[in-house]
C-alpha cells in the first residue's frame, strides 16, 4: 500500500471513531471541527514511517473488530486529569495498560515533552496558541499535551509503541526534533509558507 493510501486508511477510521463520539454526546461536528481534526491528523501521520503507520493501522482495525472506539478510551483516559470524578465511574471499564506498554509510553512521552517545549520555545506563537504544556496545567476547560500525549500513546499496541519509540530515538540520536516536522505540515496546511512565516504573520496576535 503506498504511504499516502494508507495515511488516509488510518485517517478515515480515525475520523469514523472521533465523528461516532461526537454523536454520542448529542453534538454533530461542524466543517470547522472536521478540518482541524483533519489537519491535525495528517499533520501526524505524514511523519511516521510506513511500518509505524501499518502497525497502528492494524491497531485501529482491531479495535474496530472488537466495537472498541479508541478515540473515545482516549477521551476517557484525559479524564482522569481533568474530570478526575468523573473517570473513576468510568475507569473499570476502559482496557488495561500492559506494565511494558506504560514504560514504552513513559519513554516517548518523555522525548515527545522534550520536543514540543524546545519547539514552543523557538516560536511562542505555538505556546499561546497551543494547549498547556504540562500535566500539572489541566482543568476541565483544557487538557495539556502532556496528558493527551499520555491518553493516545496508552492507546497504541506494544508493537506500535515499540516501533514509534525506535523511530523518535533515531531522530534524537541525529539531533532532529521530530515535532518540528509536524508543525511545518500543519501550518502548510493551514495556508501559511513555513513556520516562520506563521510566526511573522501571526506575531503580533496575542489571542
Amino acid at each position: 500500500m503506498q504511504k499516502e493510501i494508507l495515511i488516509e486508511t488510518v485517517y478515515a477510521i480515525e475520523f469514523e471513531m472521533f465523528d461516532h463520539v461526537h454523536e454520542s454526546n448529542g453534538k454533530p461536528l461542524s466543517p470547522d471541527e472536521t478540518d482541524t481534526f483533519r489537519i491535525m491528523r495528517l499533520s501526524h501521520l505524514k511523519t511516521w514511517s510506513e511500518a509505524l503507520l501499518n502497525s497502528y493501522l492494524q491497531d485501529l482495525e482491531t479495535a474496530k473488530a472488537s466495537g472498541t472506539n479508541l478515540m473515545a478510551v482516549k477521551y476517557g483516559r484525559m479524564m482522569e486529569r481533568t474530570f478526575p470524578e468523573a473517570y473513576e465511574r468510568i475507569k473499570e471499564c476502559l482496557p488495561a495498560v500492559s506494565e511494558a506498554k506504560k514504560e514504552l509510553a513513559g519513554k516517548l512521552t518523555t522525548i515527545l515533552m522534550k520536543w514540543e517545549g524546545g519547539i514552543r520555545e523557538r516560536y511562542p506563537f505555538l505556546d499561546r496558541r497551543g494547549r498547556p504544556l504540562y500535566s500539572k496545567q489541566d482543568s476541565p476547560a483544557k487538557t495539556s499535551f502532556e496528558t493527551y500525549a499520555r491518553g493516545e500513546l496508552a492507546n497504541y499496541s506494544e508493537e506500535t509503541l515499540t516501533l514509534y519509540l525506535g523511530d523518535c530515538e533515531k531522530l534524537v540520536a541525529q539531533g532532529i526534533n521530530g515535532t518540528e516536522a509536524i508543525y511545518r505540515n500543519m501550518v502548510q496546511m493551514y495556508g501559511y509558507a513555513s513556520l516562520e512565516d506563521a510566526a511573522d504573520r501571526m506575531s503580533g496576535d496575542r489571542g
